[in-house]
């Protein structure tokens, strides 16, 4: 039998550690080599054994001879197959060939709810907006995962000033502050945040992406406010967001006219097209933030 883990890299390994402890298998992950595999995988005297095999730097090669013993393999072998991220071609062998487990990676609402039965699961009690923060936190499930375990060892109430005292990760890069700085017609201010982030380290790419797709919702939460009235939960289920996010961007979509909307989406259209043409993207990013001001 040959059980696969793809997804998250960190899920899927937690998945594939739970299968072995309750097949009775030492977790020892194996190399994608063939007869290491072959060996681990067909027993002894005391009956059948089994593998945990680790593909993530599985070459093509490599793996072209390794699906042959698999293939090969008797049915009462037991091989668990860790590839967080399989090749298009590799996924469908396992689909095929393979009881095969996906862990995707939580995303938005998703994120934070998985954040939240995590803190349940290791007796963590702290408010909602502290499973609010670290699910929008851009950071992968194993460094939240870590935060938590260094949040389990703290004595007394969990507050979310203490947990953003304590987390050593980098807060999410926010376009609502630079955005509401520079619409509200506070230009140093916008440019002050806006050198913050680069001076820490954020790529200006990265902040032009931020920027991009919040005008780019903004745009679909404005044009819909035409021609229908949106709550908040309208507002969420349209862009697929979490509630926190999609309530700041529908305040912003309500307040924000047409005029300056349009000029944004141009200014950032130019700035993409500047940063792909080899121009300055931090002078792109400066006139974008002009384009908002009144």
């Amino acid at each position: 039998m040959i059980v696969s883990f793809t997804g998250d890299p960190f899920l899927a390994r937690r998945a594939a550690r739970a299968e072995a402890e309750l097949r009775g298998l030492e977790w020892r992950l194996l190399p994608p080599e063939p007869m290491a595999v072959q060996q681990a995988a067909g027993g002894g005297l005391f009956g059948p054994g089994g593998a945990i095999v680790d593909l993530r730097e599985a070459g093509e090669a490599e793996w072209k001879e390794l699906r042959g013993v698999l293939e090969a393999l008797p049915q009462e072998s037991v091989v668990l197959l860790y590839d967080p991220k399989p090749t298009a071609a590799r996924s469908r062998w396992l689909g095929k060939h393979t009881e095969k487990r996906d862990h995707p990676t939580p995303r938005y609402r998703e994120k934070v709810r998985w954040v939240t039965n995590e803190m349940k699961r290791m007796g963590l009690k702290a408010p909602a907006a502290v499973a609010h923060y670290l699910g929008e936190l851009e950071a992968d499930l194993e460094a939240i995962h870590a935060e938590l375990e260094k949040l389990a060892l703290l004595d007394g109430p969990l507050t979310l000033e203490r947990v953003k005292a304590v987390v050593a990760l980098d807060p999410p890069l926010s376009s609502f502050d630079l955005v509401d700085a520079a619409a509200a017609g506070r230009f140093e201010r916008a440019m002050k945040l806006l050198r913050g982030l680069l001076d820490r380290g954020e790529e200006p790419l990265r902040i032009l992406g931020a920027l991009s797709k919040h005008f780019t919702r903004t745009a679909v939460l404005w044009a819909e406010l035409q021609r229908r009235h949106l709550t908040e939960k309208d507002a969420a289920a349209l862009l697929k967001l979490h509630p926190f996010a999609a309530k700041k961007l529908l305040a912003f979509a309500r307040r924000i006219d047409e005029a300056r909307l349009l000029r944004a989406l141009d200014a950032l259209a130019e700035a993409e097209k500047a940063a792909k043409t080899g121009r300055d993207p931090v002078l792109a990013l400066e006139r974008v933030l002009m384009a908002l001001r009144g």
